[in-house]
Order: structure tokens, then C-alpha cells, then sequence
């Protein structure tokens, strides 16, 4: 068998992705990354020199798929209601085919402002927020009962986006075009209507 460095490295990787996304990233030790790998820790270390250079690579390949995929479904095409369903979908899309890192995605938007991984992570989440908050800045200019309400619609929208991506990567609502309609429609519309 010929050995393969880069396998290598993409094995830690995922394995990495899978503990942190299960027990957060402060809860996982080199240690235990390099037991569940097979790997030795001065093998971690050469490809990422610490723990933090290990989120740092799993956050660089993965969080950057996600924020080109977000940017591309929120082109803006003054067509609100299919640029909110296409960026659903693709959300929906990356969390079914990266549920470990989507999870671990959901734990770094959340943590804690001091923390290591909200300092490994903020850059993408500054990333990601300016994309929708942008776009729904571009979306207010042709609906007037937006203006000033952007930044909160944005950030409103987008946490309905994770959480309903999260929920159809567990199978926990299902995933089809009427449960996409019914999202995008009670998020424009309002949940009364």
C-alpha cells in the first residue's frame, strides 16, 4: 500500500470535524483526535502545528465551500422570494452532504466572543452575515418596508435558514418543496398570515 499524505491529513481532518461537531471543540483534546485517527500527535502537529491550526484548516476548507455557495445563491437578481428559496436550498443542500461540520458550523456562530474558536471563526461569520445583510440592504431599495429593518430581516432570515438546514440534515422535517414554501412564505409573510 502506498502511503498518502494528504489522506492522511483529511482522515485527522474529518475525524477532528466529527468529535468537535459531537462535543464541541473545547471538550476535544489533541489526544483524543489522535487516538480516534490512529495518527501520533507530533503527526498532528506537523500538518497543523496546534489544535487551533486544526479548526483553522477544517473552518478554511468547508466554511469557505459554504460562504462561495451562500454568495452565489444570493446574487442579487431582483427576484427576492427565489434568491431566499435558491439560498435555502443550497444551505440545505451543503448541511445534508457536511452534517459534522455543519453542526460544528452552528456551535461556531455561537460561541463565546473570547473564545479560541470565535477568534478562528469570526472572519467567516463577519463573511456570511455581510452577504445576507448586503443583499437584503440591495432587496430594500424595491420594497420600502424594509428600509432600516435590513440588518435585523437579515439576521432574522438567516437564522431561520441554519436552523431549518440543521433540522432536514437530522430528518427532522422533511425535506421537500412544500416545507420549502412554507418556510420562505412564513418568512416573508409573517407567520400569521
Amino acid at each position: 500500500m502506498v502511503y498518502n499524505e494528504t489522506d492522511n491529513k483529511e482522515k485527522i481532518a474529518r475525524i477532528a470535524t466529527e468529535l468537535f461537531a459531537q462535543q464541541g471543540y473545547n471538550a476535544v483534546s489533541v489526544q483524543e483526535v489522535c487516538e480516534k485517527a490512529k495518527v501520533t500527535k507530533p503527526t498532528l502537529y506537523y500538518y497543523f502545528t496546534n489544535k487551533k491550526g486544526l479548526l483553522e484548516y477544517i473552518t478554511d476548507t468547508y466554511g469557505n465551500e459554504l460562504i462561495s455557495s451562500i454568495k452565489e445563491a444570493l446574487l442579487y437578481e431582483h427576484d427576492f422570494i427565489k434568491s431566499l428559496t435558491k439560498v435555502l436550498k443550497s444551505e440545505i443542500q451543503f448541511a445534508k452532504q457536511n452534517k459534522d461540520y455543519f453542526s460544528l458550523h452552528l456551535s461556531l456562530l455561537n460561541s463565546p466572543e473570547d473564545s479560541e474558536e470565535r477568534e478562528v471563526y469570526k472572519k467567516k461569520i463577519y463573511k456570511i452575515r455581510n452577504i445576507y445583510k448586503e443583499f437584503f440592504i440591495l432587496s430594500a431599495n424595491e420594497f420600502g418596508n424594509m428600509r432600516s429593518k435590513e440588518i435585523l430581516y437579515s439576521e432574522m432570515f438567516h437564522n431561520i435558514v441554519i436552523s431549518t438546514s440543521m433540522m432536514i440534515a437530522k430528518r427532522q422535517i422533511p425535506d421537500d418543496e412544500k416545507t420549502i414554501y412554507q418556510i420562505i412564505h412564513s418568512a416573508v409573510y409573517g407567520f400569521a398570515d
